[in-house]
């Protein structure tokens, strides 16, 4: 049996079979959900963006546009939900209430610790920077394929790589995790 590649199946779904659209939602259900992980910090919030991601979707299915592949069209559509979900939440908590909360095991040489700090710090990143980071080191995205997703040029998606790099790069040595060069 052949795998059909995915506007194939959005082309199914379009056409009624909404079995073609539970075979999508298995392809990038993960991914979907890893990626507002990242950008919101919550598992519970995390899970209910997706499931809107997956909503949303299959009612704009109708418009999706075949020029397009479907994953640069979901991946852009979830971005905007997380970004939006974080745009609403400054709006109604106070920043006191997003705060880190310090773990009295944190230290450097804790792999977990590492890995948590560098959560933070990517979670800290402005979206400009955040989206390319999540969707190349997340994602597993090349290049071309963020700028597909980004609607930016590969240039520029590689030029805000460099720079978030650097950002986190500083801010997990200003945390003492790694030595000034």
């Amino acid at each position: 049996m052949t795998r059909k590649d995915d506007n194939e199946l959005v082309y199914e779904v379009i056409h009624g079979n909404i079995s073609s659209f539970e075979v999508l939602i298995d392809r990038y259900q993960k991914t979907i959900f890893n990626i507002m992980l990242r950008m919101v910090g919550d598992p519970e919030t995390a899970k209910d963006l997706t499931q809107d991601v997956f909503v949303k979707a299959f009612e704009k299915m109708g418009g999706f546009n075949f020029r397009y592949r479907f994953f640069s069209w979901i991946y852009r559509m979830s971005l905007n939900e997380a970004i939006n979900f974080n745009r609403k939440r400054l709006k109604t908590v106070p920043l006191s209430g997003l705060e880190e909360r310090p773990d009295k095991a944190d230290n450097a040489t804790d792999p977990g610790s590492v890995r948590r700090n560098l959560q933070n710090s990517i979670r800290r990143l402005d979206d400009n920077y955040r989206i390319p980071v999540l969707l190349k080191y997340y994602c597993g995205l090349s290049y071309e394929e963020i700028a597909e997703v980004t609607e930016l040029p590969v240039k520029k998606v590689r030029s805000r790589l460099y720079i978030a790099r650097e950002q986190l790069r500083k801010d997990l040595i200003e945390k003492g995790f790694f030595e000034h060069d």
